[in-house]
């Protein structure tokens, strides 16, 4: 497929970032706030939870905010008078489901202060083994935060859930994207054309009777990743868009970055993403990924070309 050329970048935009807080670990606010102010974007954060770390690390005390205080604290964020300057809001796990409401509130607001601005709902509920958050809660993301969001980033589990699917192929996710009323979905886990490989597949809602829209982006899976990649893609992809990049050259950098972090950490047999190690990676990704269109046969266009070879002396 052809590739866009990228136009100069546009100034920053800060970002609020409303998800879980680790102590310990680089997932949820932690992963995402670091990427995105790597990338020069300032950002505002909202804990959704406070955690000692992972809880794939074993259990540990949860501290929600009291519903009430956690509704008047964004309802004051509303009132800074820099609110209607932002760029984005990036919503990934929620404590509980109450919290779902004013959130939407909030981005509501947002909304009609500055139509620009771009919200990202990261529906973080569960994986292969099922839900690892209460169904209420699974709900309120489904009913109150995908209807208002322009982008989500679920992984193949959490795309079933929502739209009440069974995929089994690539063709039948973007048959579901029809389902919800999102302009674009990126199902981070998608079927792979590639041996060995792991997709990212986004898909721009169609109107009417036009079929949607979908591009493929490969790299090479790694064996148990270390946690927090769908925290890391999510603002990744909106750090890109925010610069002002297109939909592919958004969906290969931050798929090339997510290649580089995870299989450099993986190497230092960390169970988190080691950012502050690997920075640079997801900065200037030099990670090779495949682009398709799956309406366009099997073509495959490489992210970046390495430098040719010098011949021998």
């Amino acid at each position: 497929m052809t590739l866009q050329k990228t136009a100069a970048p546009l100034p920053a935009k800060a970002v609020l970032v409303i998800s879980s807080h680790v102590m310990a670990g680089t997932v949820g606010n932690r992963a995402a706030a670091f990427a995105l102010e790597r990338m020069g974007h300032p950002v505002w954060e909202i804990p959704t939870i406070v955690l000692p770390w992972h809880p794939g690390h074993g259990p540990a005390t949860r501290q929600v905010p009291d519903p009430l205080l956690f509704s008047q604290s964004l309802e004051d964020l509303t009132q800074h008078p820099d609110f209607s300057s932002l760029g984005a809001v990036l919503t990934g796990y929620l404590g509980e489901a109450s919290q779902a409401a004013p959130i939407a509130k909030l981005v509501d607001k947002l909304k009609a202060a500055n139509p620009e601005a771009l919200y990202v709902c990261d529906p973080v509920m569960g994986e292969e083994t099922g839900l690892y958050i209460p169904q209420q809660t699974a709900e309120a993301m489904r009913d109150i935060l995908l209807p208002r969001a322009d982008i989500i980033t679920p992984n193949r589990f959490e795309w079933n859930w929502l739209t009440q699917s069974a995929a089994s192929d690539n063709m039948e996710l973007v048959k579901a994207a029809q389902s919800l009323d999102v302009p674009k979905t990126i199902i981070t886990s998608a079927f792979p054309m590639l041996r060995n490989s792991i997709g990212n597949l986004l898909v721009q809602k169609a109107e009417g009777d036009k079929v949607p829209q979908a591009i493929l982006c490969e790299h090479q899976a790694i064996p148990t990743p270390p946690n927090g990649t769908g925290d890391l893609f999510a603002a990744l992809y909106l750090g890109h868009q925010l610069a002002g990049h297109s939909d592919e050259q958004s969906l290969k950098l931050a798929s090339s970055g997510i290649f580089e972090v995870v299989s450099r950490t993986r190497q230092l047999e960390e169970k988190d993403l080691n950012l502050a190690a690997f920075q640079d990676r997801f900065i200037r990704p030099m990670a090779m990924v495949n682009l398709r269109s799956l309406s366009a046969g099997p073509k495959t266009t490489p992210f970046r070309k390495g430098p040719k070879r010098q011949p021998k002396s």
